[in-house]
């Protein structure tokens, strides 16, 4: 007689997610993503500090603000996995351009005002359907872009924070998940391209008119860009229970940490070492570009390669001496600041094959 498998297996774990379009309600999640790591849901159950007569306690714990936060791990990062990453960490509700294959997104910053928030849907779980969680109005706290060493793919580490949350084993139906989940038919994009540091050349200028145009070569070992964006968690009482009701922007930081080679361009008179070893604030004029070798196709239409560009004002804070093999390196950490020529601190220019309505 055949015996089933034990429910609950690890490789049947998936992670869903859409866009909302109004903050508290939830979506039908639009893609499966192919990530790791868990949501950790913590309730807040808290004991009453009471005198109850006994060593033990005896009141009954009571609930407070939950703290719904997931972090999640792309190993390998694709081309069509980055607008959930920098909507949710940028949000200005950003589109996909074009009518053909190819699809470009533009994520840039706003400075002096507050960009609105991309808000997700997301749906964790397992085989077993009774123990599928969904959280909604999430958005990003933290992203952490890796170029490794060895010119392999990049990978990505995300800090997710959520407004609310439903879980479909709770009795109470207003605590069950609406819509269903999770979302029917959804599965990991089996043709993904990946980004690799292998496709890409960093230039870095001195002035924001030739930005992209001197490139650093033979020099970039890796990098590593991280995005933090403080939140203010704004909770008003209008009968929701224990939802968020909102949140406000608070100060972001985008800092670029890239390792080199010792080279001319690197250490010396004149050289980023120098930028950074000076009495004032030397503006440094950053860009990445990657472009691929693999190549969207619609039949009828021209081959469309997948590319990103990164670009950004940046000021060195800080340099560390290391190695690679039996080389020593260098690591150069800078943060990227509002230009008023370039009129932003950051911007993404990333074309793939993702239409806005699978975001």
């Amino acid at each position: 007689m055949p015996v089933a498998a034990t429910p609950g297996l690890l490789k049947l774990r998936h992670h869903q997610f859409g866009r909302q379009t109004t903050f508290g309600t939830a979506v039908a999640a639009k893609r499966r993503y192919p990530f790791s790591g868990t949501p950790d849901i913590d309730l807040a159950w808290t004991d009453p500090e009471v005198d109850g007569g006994s060593i033990d306690p005896i009141a009954a714990p009571y609930r407070e603000a939950p703290e719904l936060t997931a972090s999640l791990n792309a190993p390998a990062l694709y081309y069509d996995d980055l607008p959930l990453m920098l909507g949710g960490v940028f949000g200005d509700d950003a589109s996909a351009a074009g009518a053909g294959t190819a699809k470009t997104w533009v994520h840039q910053p706003a400075s002096l005002t507050a960009d609105v928030f991309d808000i997700f849907t997301y749906e964790f779980g397992d085989d077993v359907a009774t123990d599928e969680f969904q959280l909604f109005d999430g958005v990003l706290e933290t992203l952490t872009i890796t170029a490794p060493e060895g010119l392999g793919a990049l990978s990505a580490d995300m800090s997710w924070r959520f407004g609310s949350v439903r879980y479909e084993g709770a009795t109470e139906s207003a605590l069950q998940p609406t819509p269903t989940v999770p979302t029917a038919a959804l599965t990991v994009d089996s043709a993904g391209v990946p980004v690799y540091l292998g496709n890409a050349i960093l230039s870095i200028d001195s002035a924001f008119g030739d930005i992209g145009t001197t490139p650093i070569s033979d020099a970039l070992h890796s990098f590593t860009l991280t995005i933090t964006q403080e939140l203010d968690l704004k909770r008003l009482a209008n009968g929701q229970g224990f939802d968020l009701s909102g949140y406000g922007r608070g100060p972001r930081t985008i800092e670029l940490a890239m390792q080199f080679a010792k080279t001319t361009d690197t250490v010396g008179v004149g050289s980023e070492s120098d930028a950074w070893f000076s009495e004032t604030a030397i503006e440094r004029f950053v860009q990445i570009e990657f472009e691929s070798t693999a190549f969207a196709q619609t039949a009828g239409s021209p081959d469309i390669p997948y590319s990103w560009q990164l670009r950004m004002p940046l000021r060195y804070y800080t340099r560390e001496d290391g190695a690679v093999g039996n080389n020593t390196t260098i690591t150069l950490t800078g943060r990227a600041y509002y230009d008023a020529d370039l009129g932003y601190p950051f911007r993404s220019d990333l074309v793939n094959t993702l239409a806005t309505a699978g975001l």
